[in-house]
């Protein structure tokens, strides 16, 4: 894999001349594998080498524990840097690396003040504190932090400190200085990005007494998916003492989920895919993100041909936020979503029943009257009911959307906080369509032109209304990205937990 491999910008890497560590450079298997494979070249077998090379029980808690031996080459920093910059696929381990070189630097350095910085402080606490591959899960019993919670510190053993921030606000950032940074996702951080990253640069400037007999300067660890924003040209613009690793989602198969992997290897080859799963940065992406869909050809021409029965049907509704005769559209598109032979979840856009009205009765008649219409199409639940609802997003108007649809009929409704933009929505769900797996039954022209020139950018208003009905529950409960197991073990996702909830 080139240095400058899916990178571009007219033409023109933004990775020449950084070092670039790979899975093709610097080998793919961890230590605990390679042991595997040189056991099966000199017996042809591995099982039963932990006796022969007579393990004590001690020793094989060592082994478990102690995530040197776990990580993957790409996955471990170079002995000398100032950024190290591990940009992969999702499911790659980059939590897992991140959480490991905290770890590695509070143990070889009692004096170290470490900042943890992540899009939110419930994000920090959930992927890069508590998550399947976070600190707190990966740290051995024998070199465990105390967490102060309240002063939102881990405090190791040894000394050793580490605080914890969002990338929100820049000035917050003021006042402080650290030995070593891990900035997680900052693909997800929102605000003014680029001065949160500026800040954590001049903080990053305290050295220990270690630091300064070994030559080491203040660093910074950065995990992420690529994404081709502005952030992204100032970390790479950042080159003194930039290391780069690369990897993608195929790397880390061990431990990933089977429908992961069969999702993975179905959407990997489209634009967004590549990005996403190979951690390729490309700045040359079409802003229409559903333009490269074809339509035509996972679609459904004759109706009468679509699947009788569904796993789940969800009536999206995105209302207008007015109630003027001039308000914008009521998106409601009603998704059949259904699991088939591939072993995937196949969408099947049954119905576009958006309409202008400036009278929330009149849309919330219509979603029942679609509900009403599909639900005989829905699996039945447990309890002898349809697996059928009504979605809609609880930032604006979900709890409206509630009181309002129930005071016409009372059904099932499920609402989500939207905490990303209808581009980050939308992306993903535009791979899964470019991959065949998304199929308009019959034609919908106006959702099918109105998606064709999307981009999510804000302020889309009547532009967006039936396209991000559309997509916020692919988005949702279909899209598996949240469902890889991480490098501690298989995490259920919150699109699982919502199934449950609607077949409660």
């Amino acid at each position: 894999m080139g240095a400058d491999a899916g990178v571009a910008k007219a033409g023109e890497s933004l990775l020449d001349g950084i070092p670039v560590i790979t899975a093709d450079s610097h080998g793919p298997h961890n230590l605990i594998q390679q042991l595997a494979l040189a056991a099966h070249a000199a017996d042809g077998t591995t099982t039963g080498h932990c006796t022969a090379l007579a393990f004590t029980p001690q020793e094989l808690v060592l082994l478990y524990h102690e995530h040197r031996y776990w990580l993957r080459p790409v996955q471990r920093p170079p002995a000398h840097f100032r950024t190290w910059f591990f940009m992969g696929g999702r499911g790659t381990g980059k939590t897992y690396a991140g959480a490991a070189a905290v770890i590695d630097e509070a143990r070889a350095d009692p004096e170290a003040r470490i900042l943890i910085v992540g899009p939110t402080y419930s994000e920090i606490v959930k992927n890069q504190l508590e998550g399947t591959s976070g600190i707190l899960t990966i740290s051995p019993p024998w070199f465990f932090p105390k967490v102060e919670k309240s002063r939102r510190k881990l405090v190791w053993p040894n000394g050793a400190q580490a605080t914890w921030l969002p990338a929100k606000n820049a000035d917050k950032f003021r006042g402080h200085q650290y030995t070593f940074i891990w900035a997680d996702e900052p693909v997800a951080w929102k605000g003014d990005a680029v001065a949160v990253y500026k800040e954590c640069r001049v903080v990053n400037r305290l050295t220990t007494t270690r630091m300064r007999a070994q030559g080491l300067p203040p660093r910074m660890v950065i995990t992420t998916t690529p994404a081709p924003t502005v952030l992204f040209r100032e970390m790479l613009g950042d080159r003194e003492g930039l290391v780069l690793a690369r990897s993608s989602t195929l790397e880390n198969l061990a431990n990933l989920a089977p429908d992961y992997e069969a999702y993975v290897r179905r959407v990997m080859e489209t634009p967004e895919g590549r990005r996403e799963f190979m951690g390729e940065l490309r700045f040359d992406l079409d802003p229409a993100l559903y333009r490269g869909v074809n339509w035509n050809a996972s679609r459904i021409a004759d109706p009468k041909k679509a699947p009788k029965e569904y796993d789940a049907i969800i009536v999206s509704v995105d209302p207008a936020t007015g109630e003027k005769k001039g308000a914008d559209m009521h998106g409601i598109v009603v998704l059949g979503v259904r699991l088939e032979a591939d072993g995937l979840d196949h969408v099947y856009v049954l119905q576009d029943a958006s309409l202008r009205t400036p009278e929330p009765e009149v849309w919330a008649r219509e979603a029942i009257k679609a509900l009403e219409a599909w639900e005989p199409y829905a699996k039945k639940r447990g309890n002898g009911k349809p697996n059928a609802w009504v979605f809609a997003e609880s930032n604006t108007g979900g709890s409206m959307v509630k009181s309002t649809i129930r005071t016409v009929k009372k059904v099932k409704v499920l609402t989500e906080r939207a905490m990303q933009s209808k581009a980050e929505r939308a992306a993903p769900v535009s791979s899964y369509a470019k991959a065949g797996l998304v199929h308009m039954v019959g034609k919908h022209d106006k959702l099918e032109a109105q998606l064709a020139r999307f981009t999510g950018q804000e302020g889309g208003h009547a532009r967006d209304d039936r396209a991000d009905a559309f997509a916020w529950p692919i988005y949702l409960y279909v899209i598996p990205k949240r469902r890889n197991a991480g490098a501690a073990g298989r995490q259920r996702g919150t699109e699982d937990a919502v199934f449950d909830e609607a077949e409660a």
